[in-house]
C-alpha cells in the first residue's frame, strides 16, 4: 500500500511543557492531518511477492535446489504476462500493471554460487520490480477501507467515494492485474464500515436457497472452479443485516475483465434490529452465529441464524408431499432438488436418500472420493456435458429465495455479551455483565449438531402448519463448561461481606453448580455493591418521532432528601457510540457515581445520532450536527423536571470530544435549560476536524456552507449566559487545541466569561494518574460551586467530599467515562 502525501497535510503539535530551545525537534511533532474539504493523500494498492527466503535470505536444499528463489506464483511467469497483455488490451479495465525497472530472476545455477544474503537481495529486487499496481475504481476512488484474500487466490479491496455514500468491493487478480466489481453498496445517508465480510468454505448455488424447491430444472447445483460465496452486512433496509452472495467464476455479465458481480442469493437476517458481528459459521450445521440487538437495543446477545434455511426448505417440501416424514434416523424423499447427488434416476420420480446424505448434498457432496466421483458422473449424465456458458445463463434465472429468518437466542442472562468462538464453532467464551451484575467470563459448549438439528425431527406431525419463516420453535441453549472469572466474587469489587469473606474455592464451585442447575446466574442485588445501578428510562423525543433511552443516577434520599435535585447531564451523543445500555459499565461510571453521592442527580441520554438504533436514528443528524442532539438533551431534562426529580433552575452538563462539543452547544443553544457546562477537548468548528469523519456526517464544506456554519459553536456564543469551563490537552493529536483557541477568541469578542483548564503534556484525554485526579477534582468543584450554592459548597468542603482521597460510599478516586 503506497500513500503519496505532501507537506500540505502537515500539522505541528508543540510540547510547551518541556524544556529546551524553541528549535529543538524534541519540542514539536508533525502529524499528517487533512482537514475537512482539503485534499486527501493519493492511495494506490500494490501486490508484491514477499516470501520467507526473500526476507531471511535462507538457503534452499534438497529437491528445492533447482527452484527459482522467487515464489512460483510470482507475476513474472509467462501465463501471467499473457494475461496482463490481454488485460492491457481491454480499454474498459480500470487497473493496470506497472513495473519499477524490469529485473531478471536469479537462475538456479546462479543461486548455487551466490551467498544467501546476495541471493535474497537479488530476489527482493526482482519481486519489487514486478509489483502489480491496482488503481482505485472511478466510482469509489477516495478511501481504501479493507483488503482481504479470496479463496481463488485473488484479493478483495473495499473502496469508498469521498462522500462515503458508495462502497465497492473490487476483486483483484494479483497474477494479471485485472479487476472486477464484486458488489456495490449505495446509501442516501452514509455507509458505516464494518468487519462483516466472511468468505464461506464452499460456494453455495442459489437453488440451495430456492423457496420454490427446485427452480430451473436445467440449472446444475455444482459451480465452476473458482466460484465462491460470502456473507456481507448492509444497512440498505435501515438496519445492519447479513446477505449471502455467490460469485460465479468466469461469469462476465457486468464484468470488467476479471469476472462479473457476485449475485445476491439470500438475505440471512431482517427486521428492526441490528447484526453487530459474525461470531462463527458452521456450514455442516447450516448456521451463522451472530451478535446483535434482536431482543433490545440496550442488550447484546449471541444468536443463531440459518445459512441456507435448508431445514425450512425440507419442511415446505414435506408439506407439498415431496418429502416423507422426517426424523433424525429416517430417510427423506426429495423431488426436483436440482442436486446431482440425489441419484441418477429421473428427478420427477423422487429418490430415497438418508438424512445424512441429504445434508452432504447441501454441503456439496459426500466426504469420500467415491462420492465426489458419483457427483461428477451424475452431473454429466443429467446435464449432457453442458458448456460452461449454460452455468451462467442458468445462474441468471430468477428464483424465489427464502426470506430472512428469526434468530434463535443462545445467551440466557440479560445484559451485554461479548462473544469469542473457536473456528470449529464448538466452544464460546462469553464475557457479559448487566445492571447490578458485574463482569464475568464463562466458557460454554454450543449445541451438539447445531441449534437447528432438532428442527427436522420436529416437522413430524406439523402437516405443514408451521411453515412460516421462523428459524425454529425450539431453544437449543448453551451448556456451561466452567467459569473463567466472575467479578461478583472478587473482593476488589467491594461486594457484600458475605461474598467477600466466603470467597473460597468451595464457595466458587457451589456457585458454578448453581449456575448449571438454574441455567442462568442470578443477578447480585445492587445493594450488595458500592455502585448502585441507575434506572433505565424511556421517553419520546420532543417531536414524537423517536424513543430515547436514558440512565438516571438518583442521590440517596436518606442523605440528600426526596428532591428535586440539581441535575448534571453526562453526554457523548455522537455516531458510533452508545452510552446507555444494560451493562456493568453503567454502575462503574466513577464520575457519575461520585457526583450522585454528592447530591446531584446524573442522567445519560443517548440522543438521535447515537449508535445501535438503526441508520434512520443515527442518520437524523446528517448535515446539521449539534441541532437534534441538543433538542434531545433538552427533552431529557424536561422529562426529569416533570417527574419531580430534577430542579430545572440548576442544570449542568459535561462531555468529552463530541460530548465536549455538545456540552458547549447545549450551553449556547439552550441557555434557558443549561446553566453550567464542562467541555472537554471540544470540536468547536467542523472545518477543523479531519476529512473522513467530518465529511461522512456533514458533507464537503463548499457543498454545505450553511450546515457547517450552523453546526459550529461560534455563531451561538452570543446566546451563552451560563458558566463554561473548557478542558484541553495542548498536544491533543485528535481534536487539536486550535479548536479551543478559536472558541476563546469568539468568547472574548462576545464579552463572555469562561474558565480554562489546560494540561500541557496531555493528549486527547489525561492519561497520567495525577492529571486525572486533578481534573476530576476540578470538574466536581465546578459543579458544586455553580449548582449547589454557597452554603452547600462549604458543607462539602467541611465533610471532605471535595477531596479525591476521601469519598463516601466506598467509591474509589478514579475517573470514569470521559
Amino acid at each position: 500500500l503506497i500513500n503519496r502525501r505532501s507537506n500540505r497535510f502537515r500539522h505541528q503539535l508543540y510540547h510547551h511543557g518541556i524544556g529546551g530551545g524553541g528549535g529543538d525537534e524534541s519540542t514539536y511533532e508533525d502529524h499528517r492531518y487533512p482537514f475537512a474539504g482539503e485534499s486527501n493523500p493519493d492511495v494506490t494498492l500494490g501486490y508484491v511477492v514477499v516470501d520467507r527466503r526473500t526476507v531471511l535470505g535462507e538457503e534452499e536444499n534438497g529437491d528445492d535446489e533447482e527452484r527459482m528463489v522467487y515464489d512460483s506464483r510470482s507475476v513474472g511467469d509467462e501465463d501471467g504476462e499473457e494475461d496482463r497483455k490481454d488485460c492491457a488490451r481491454d480499454s474498459t479495465s480500470d487497473v493496470r500493471q506497472t513495473t519499477m525497472g524490469q529485473q531478471h530472476a536469479p537462475t538456479a545455477a546462479a543461486a548455487r554460487t551466490t551467498s544467501p544474503a546476495a541471493l535474497a537481495s537479488a530476489a527482493a529486487r526482482f519481486n519489487w520490480s514486478n509489483v502489480v499496481w491496482f488503481h482505485p475504481p472511478p466510482d469509489a476512488s477516495e478511501y481504501l477501507a479493507r483488503v482481504s484474500w479470496l479463496p481463488d487466490g485473488s484479493a478483495c479491496a473495499q473502496w469508498q467515494n469521498r462522500a462515503q455514500t458508495t462502497l465497492q468491493l473490487i476483486r483483484m487478480d494479483v497474477k494479471n492485474g485485472c479487476t472486477s466489481v464484486l458488489h456495490t453498496e449505495c446509501s442516501d445517508v452514509w455507509i458505516n464500515l464494518h468487519h462483516m465480510m466472511k468468505v464461506l468454505p464452499r460456494a453455495i448455488h442459489p437453488m440451495e436457497c430456492d423457496a420454490a424447491g427446485g427452480g430451473s430444472s436445467s440449472s446444475p447445483l455444482s459451480l465452476p472452479d473458482g466460484s465462491f460465496s460470502f456473507l456481507f452486512a448492509s444497512e440498505r433496509t435501515g438496519y445492519s443485516h447479513l446477505y449471502l452472495y455467490t460469485y460465479i467464476a468466469g461469469h462476465t455479465k457486468n464484468s470488467n475483465n476479471g469476472g462479473g458481480e457476485a449475485r445476491l442469493v439470500r438475505q440471512i437476517s431482517g427486521g428492526e434490529w441490528m447484526v453487530e458481528s459474525i461470531a462463527g459459521i458452521n456450514m455442516n450445521h447450516d448456521v451463522v452465529y451472530v451478535t446483535g440487538t434482536y431482543d433490545s437495543p440496550l442488550e447484546r446477545h449471541l444468536y443463531a441464524l440459518p445459512l441456507t434455511n435448508r431445514f425450512l426448505l425440507l419442511q415446505q417440501q414435506q408439506a407439498r408431499g415431496e418429502v416423507s416424514t422426517v426424523g433424525d434416523n429416517e430417510d427423506v424423499f426429495i423431488d426436483g432438488c436440482g442436486d446431482a447427488t440425489c441419484g441418477t434416476t429421473d428427478s420427477s420420480v423422487g429418490v430415497r436418500r438418508g438424512l445424512q446424505q441429504v445434508m452432504d448434498t447441501f454441503r456439496g457432496g459426500g466426504e469420500s472420493q467415491r462420492d465426489d466421483d458419483d457427483v461428477t458422473s451424475a452431473t454429466s449424465s443429467r446435464s449432457g456435458h453442458k458448456q460452461q456458458q449454460q452455468y451462467y445463463s442458468d445462474f441468471d434465472t430468477i428464483t424465489t429465495p427464502l426470506g430472512p429468518s428469526d434468530p434463535i437466542r443462545l445467551t440466557i442472562d440479560p445484559g451485554m455479551h461479548t462473544i469469542v468462538m473457536d473456528k470449529a464453532c464448538r466452544v464460546v467464551v462469553d464475557t457479559s455483565s448487566d445492571l447490578g451484575r458485574p463482569t464475568s467470563s464463562r466458557v460454554y459448549a454450543l449445541p451438539v449438531g447445531g441449534p437447528f438439528r432438532r428442527c427436522v425431527s420436529m416437522m413430524e406431525g406439523t402437516n405443514g402448519e408451521n411453515s412460516s419463516n421462523s428459524a425454529a420453535t425450539t431453544r437449543a441453549g448453551l451448556t456451561l463448561l466452567f467459569a473463567l472469572y466472575d467479578a461478583a466474587y472478587d473482593e476488589k469489587m467491594g461486594s457484600s461481606p458475605s461474598l467477600a469473606t466466603n470467597n473460597t474455592s468451595n464457595q466458587y464451585m457451589v456457585s458454578t453448580a448453581s449456575i448449571i442447575s438454574n441455567g442462568a446466574l442470578a443477578a447480585q442485588s445492587a445493594s450488595s455493591f458500592a455502585f448502585p445501578a441507575p434506572d433505565i428510562l424511556s421517553f419520546p423525543t420532543s417531536d414524537g418521532t423517536a424513543t430515547l433511552h436514558a440512565a438516571l443516577y438518583r442521590p440517596d434520599p436518606a442523605v440528600h432528601g426526596p428532591g428535586p435535585y440539581p441535575l448534571v447531564c453526562a453526554v457523548y451523543g455522537g455516531p458510533h457510540v452508545q452510552r446507555v445500555n444494560r451493562s456493568w459499565s453503567q454502575c462503574a461510571d466513577m464520575r457519575a457515581q461520585r457526583l450522585c453521592s454528592m447530591g446531584f442527580a446524573v442522567v445519560k441520554c443517548d440522543n438521535r445520532g447515537s449508535s445501535r438504533r438503526g441508520l434512520e436514528f443515527e442518520g437524523a443528524i446528517r448535515r446539521r450536527l449539534g441541532r437534534l442532539e441538543v433538542l434531545d438533551q433538552v427533552a431529557a431534562v424536561r422529562q426529569l423536571a416533570m417527574r419531580g426529580i430534577a430542579d430545572p433552575t440548576r442544570v449542568g452538563i459535561y462531555g468529552w470530544s463530541y460530548g465536549g462539543y455538545l456540552a458547549a452547544m447545549c450551553l449556547c443553544r439552550a441557555p434557558d435549560v443549561f446553566h453550567v457546562a464542562v467541555a472537554g477537548a471540544p470540536v468547536t468548528s467542523w472545518d477543523g476536524y479531519d476529512t473522513h469523519y467530518t465529511e461522512r456526517y456533514m458533507g464537503l464544506p463548499h457543498e454545505n456552507q450553511s450546515g457547517y456554519r450552523e453546526s459550529a459553536v461560534f455563531d451561538h456564543v452570543p446566546n451563552m449566559r451560563g458558566k463554561l469551563m473548557i478542558v484541553h490537552g495542548l498536544i491533543d493529536e485528535n481534536v487539536h487545541f486550535r479548536h479551543t483557541a478559536r472558541l476563546i477568541n469568539r468568547l472574548i469578542a462576545a464579552g463572555k466569561d469562561y474558565d480554562l483548564l489546560i494540561f500541557p503534556d496531555e493528549r486527547h484525554s489525561p492519561r497520567r494518574l495525577r492529571d486525572r485526579v486533578y481534573m476530576e477534582k476540578r470538574i466536581s468543584d465546578y459543579f458544586v460551586r455553580n449548582l449547589l450554592g454557597t452554603s452547600q459548597v462549604e458543607n462539602q468542603h467541611r465533610n471532605g467530599m471535595n477531596d479525591c482521597g476521601n469519598i463516601s460510599g466506598g467509591v474509589r478516586p478514579m475517573a470514569g467515562h470521559l
